[in-house]
């Protein structure tokens, strides 16, 4: 199949607008008689009057002839190898091979199970490439020789419309990676595009299928969604489109009875939203502990409370009954203990506590929670009163880790 191409006095990309240092890995590339194409997010977003965060390479030579050809290089990946190539010490770029679609049985280079896609390193075609990619916007191809940018799937007619669809049919595209569902609705909200309503509909019907990827991986894909600066509206879609419950069911349960932790959520969310917007750090651990929390507050009254468990107990219990759907990395559980062991602590205002709160470095983290939860209980208010006024002449704790 011939794609349609574009030049550039048509797609209207400078070539000021890509990374300069993509030229060192494409001369080599070319210079070696192989191709060398831009792909993916970064095609899309400078089609879309976007800033790219990274560049990604596509090129017909193997993972092994890539390093061959550079200095410093290494493949990665055992699912999707890739190659970083680096141009410094600190700098790299991805390059891939053009995969194909075409179903082989070499289990070491290509698995599936129950439709899902647990390995593919097969590789094929630029042609083959763009018929196994998930949107049509991620499947353009931009020469970084001519400077033409080849379209296989109809990806430019679609940005031109707005519109975000699949390139397969929307079940067999889900049942090959799940994650795809996720990403429909970050990119939905992040490229302000128009969700065709066969595959929003195909979310809702195989929504549960999400539990069949790795709790680890989930961990990172709900982030990409919250800390996309539309975490409000990409929560409100988990929840429409059936996602949400079961990314978080023991929170969904109780959110059924007990709508206020909506509003906790949505008032959590529109905070973390500005801080992105306004350029601030915002913690992993944040988000988990707001969507946890209805859990922990379930069962704080039924055990802690009158003494049958430990916070200790409790907090592991949540933490244990979580990860069979999304495991949160030890390093961040600790930031969550410390944001609710201490919410308790803003109801004292001796200052022996004040003293010994401020200087916490999980003492942002924790105020910045208890300030949220001021928003829908007036009972905090108070409090949440004073407190501003004293995190007024906190100094900040250098630590990554704080909100």
């Amino acid at each position: 199949m011939n794609p349609k191409k574009y030049p550039q006095k048509d797609h209207g990309i400078k070539r000021s607008n890509i990374d300069s240092d993509i030229d060192i890995v494409a001369e080599t590339l070319i210079g070696n008689g192989y191709q060398a194409f831009l792909v993916g997010g970064c095609l899309r977003d400078m089609l879309l009057g976007k800033t790219p965060k990274d560049f990604d390479i596509v090129t017909e030579a193997s993972p092994n002839e890539i390093c061959s050809l550079f200095l410093n290089a290494r493949i990665i990946g055992k699912r999707f190898k890739i190659v970083h190539v680096y141009v410094n010490e600190k700098k790299y770029f991805e390059v891939s091979t053009f995969r194909s679609d075409v179903k082989k049985h070499d289990k070491k280079k290509f698995k599936k199970v129950n439709g899902l896609i647990k390995r593919d390193n097969i590789y094929g075609t630029i042609n083959q490439d763009a018929f196994r990619r998930d949107f049509t916007i991620n499947s353009l191809y931009y020469d970084l020789d001519s400077e033409i940018i080849h379209d296989y799937v109809d990806g430019m007619k679609d940005i031109k419309n707005k519109k975000l669809k699949l390139i397969k049919k929307p079940s067999l595209s889900f049942q090959e990676d799940p994650v795809r569902m996720l990403r429909a609705i970050r990119f939905e909200t992040k490229l302000g595009l128009k969700l065709t309503d066969d595959c929003r509909q195909t979310i809702k019907n195989m929504s549960h299928q999400i539990n069949g990827i790795s709790p680890y991986r989930l961990f990172d894909e709900v982030l990409k969604i919250m800390h996309s600066g539309h975490g409000v509206e990409n929560y409100k879609k988990l929840r429409e489109e059936k996602l949400f419950e079961h990314l978080f069911p023991f929170t969904h349960k109780i959110l059924e009875d007990f709508s206020i932790y909506n509003d906790f959520f949505i008032c959590a969310l529109r905070n973390t939203d500005m801080r992105i917007k306004d350029g601030l750090h915002v913690n992993p651990s944040f988000i988990y502990a707001v969507f946890l929390w209805p859990y922990y507050k379930v069962l704080e009254d039924k055990y802690i409370n009158n003494n049958s468990r430990s916070i200790d107990e409790v907090f592991r219990h949540i933490i244990e009954s979580q990860s069979k759907y999304i495991s949160i990395p030890d390093f961040f559980q600790n930031t969550i203990f410390s944001i609710w062991s201490l919410q308790s602590s803003f109801l004292n205002l001796s200052k022996r506590n004040i003293q010994y709160l401020t200087k916490l470095d999980k003492f942002r983290a924790a105020y910045d929670f208890f300030y949220i939860r001021s928003q829908i209980n007036d009972d905090f208010k108070s409090y949440v009163d004073k407190w501003f006024e004293i995190q007024k002449n906190v100094k900040p704790v250098k630590n990554k880790n704080n909100r």
